[in-house]
């Protein structure tokens, strides 16, 4: 018996101290991989989703029910062998989303942006918008100007989806909403949401109209700019320095005119310019003399120009151009008849990049709201021109382009979803949304089924609802909108 005890008492040492060591590892993230007979470093994987309550599988295992970060939202999952894992996340009444990605090891591989899309969810069809061929909206939540045509006459009204009213405050007999290479004018509201601007077509001619919204009064911006000259006004634009001011091209000469008083006089800005744009309270344009993008404040306009871009394009004659900027750092222009497409980035002061961007074709382009990413289209492909560096997983370097979609058929109606990690696009009677993640497999869905082919997909993330236009029969209502995603607050309430 006491030869038995020294035996027992180290068999028991030796048990404790390999049972031991291997709690330790297992709880430091180490794993025993019985193929190669040693202990690997374990790595993770992170899904932040919307909605936050799903179902997620790894190799087809679901993983239990884990608690969300109280800062980011987000599930962890760890001790995951490194090598390809399949990641399925899912939802009952939701689209599934699913990827294959390599855990590697000692680090965490990352998915901020999972979307599953609400499935069998009918869209809330907005009253009193029969007839109607686009809305615009205005800076104030649930304030809209929605355009329509009935019977060779085309009228706007003013909708509030808050309030649930509904009020005609224009029409105009033989008239539509202009169309050329560009695709339609938008309905311009004034910063104050007073005043409405409104392009008309009407016999040949290319019109714009005020109209106060309070007392429904129209005045022709033709006729208080004193106009002559069919079609000689151009791109007007409410004045961001100065209210009820609107800025407008006559010709290549860039004017200004106090639109709300009794009888105003045309003042002169800039001459010799292509196009302009607004940022802030700065008035960008593009001077027909040498191809070069300037800048002038808007309250100061006799203020010396500051030259931004660092070399000029060349210019056709017969052409229009279209500037379209972010900031004085970040710019585009679009050459319309070809659709040539350049991209300004001025990424540092010792690194500026001013390139071609598409050499035909382009119908479009938007920034997303931090600047950091330029989506642009034509009408077949979808892709993203990163402008700044993105540090968040998949980390994409700046001017990189990644093809987002590619279809055989057209498509229409395409802007950035809320997370600027999805676009939103529609294809005939389909609103569809897929993700730039393009780690494996790009998740794509069809947000929602028309019965007629969609006008116009119009994001209100502030209200947290994308709005539809749809074709449809005769005294129908054709605007209606949908809950984008489910909201959660800054700790889940």
């Amino acid at each position: 018996m006491r030869r038995i005890r020294p035996f027992l008492f180290w068999l028991f040492v030796v048990m404790f101290c390999s049972t031991t060591s291997g709690v330790l590892f297992y709880t430091f993230g180490y794993r025993f991989n019985f193929e190669r007979g040693i202990f690997i470093y374990s790595g993770s994987i992170s899904i932040k989703s919307n909605p936050e309550t799903v179902d997620i599988r790894i190799d087809n295992e679901l993983i239990p029910q884990k608690k969300l970060g109280i800062l980011n939202r987000s599930i962890h999952i760890g001790g995951l062998m490194p090598g390809e894992h399949f990641v399925e996340v899912s939802a009952p009444g939701y689209s599934t989303w699913s990827k294959k990605t390599t855990v590697q090891s000692g680090l965490s591989t990352e998915f901020w942006n999972v979307l599953l899309v609400k499935e069998n969810n009918p869209p809330e069809v907005i009253s009193g918008t029969a007839h109607a061929l686009k809305i615009f909206q205005a800076r104030e939540q649930g304030l809209l100007a929605i355009a329509k045509k009935r019977e060779n006459v085309l009228t706007v009204d003013i909708i509030d989806t808050n309030a649930k009213t509904d009020v005609q405050v224009f029409s105009l007999e033989n008239a539509s909403l202009p169309t050329d290479g560009e695709g339609e004018e938008n309905i311009e509201w004034s910063p104050d949401n007073r005043k409405i601007l409104i392009p008309v077509e009407q016999t040949g001619k290319h019109m714009y109209f005020i109209v106060d919204i309070a007392n429904k009064h129209a005045i022709s911006l033709d006729d208080i700019a004193q106009s002559k000259v069919a079609n000689i006004i151009q791109n007007p634009r409410w004045d961001p320095a100065n209210r009820d001011f609107i800025l407008y091209r006559g010709g290549n000469v860039l004017y200004r005119i106090d639109a709300g008083a009794t009888d105003p006089t045309p003042l002169f800005v800039k001459e010799n310019v292509r196009d302009y744009s607004l940022s802030g309270q700065d008035i960008y344009y593009l001077s027909q003399d040498n191809g070069i993008v300037y800048r002038i404040p808007a309250g100061s306009i006799d203020t010396k120009p500051t030259q931004i871009t660092t070399m000029p394009i060349i210019m056709l004659s017969d052409s229009p151009y279209i500037l379209i900027l972010y900031d004085d750092a970040r710019l585009t222009i679009r050459e319309q008849k070809t659709g040539k497409l350049w991209v300004y980035n001025r990424i540092s002061p010792s690194r500026i990049i001013f390139k071609e961007l598409v050499e035909k074709d382009a119908m479009g382009v938007q920034f997303s709201d931090d600047g950091k990413k330029l989506l642009f289209f034509t009408n077949n492909e979808i892709s993203v021109y990163f402008v700044r560096d993105w540090e968040a997983q998949p980390i994409r370097k700046n001017d990189t382009i990644i093809q987002i979609a590619r279809f055989s058929s057209t498509i229409k109606n395409i802007v950035w979803a809320q997370d600027y990690e999805h676009v939103l696009f529609s294809l005939d009677n389909n609103a569809k949304i897929i993700e730039l993640d393009n780690r494996d497999r790009r998740n794509i869905a069809d947000f929602s089924t028309f019965p007629s082919p969609l006008l116009q997909i119009l994001p209100r993330f502030d209200e947290n609802f994308i709005y539809f236009v749809s074709s449809a029969n005769e005294e129908t209502d054709t605007v209606s909108r949908e809950q984008f995603t489910k909201k959660t607050g800054l700790l889940g309430f």
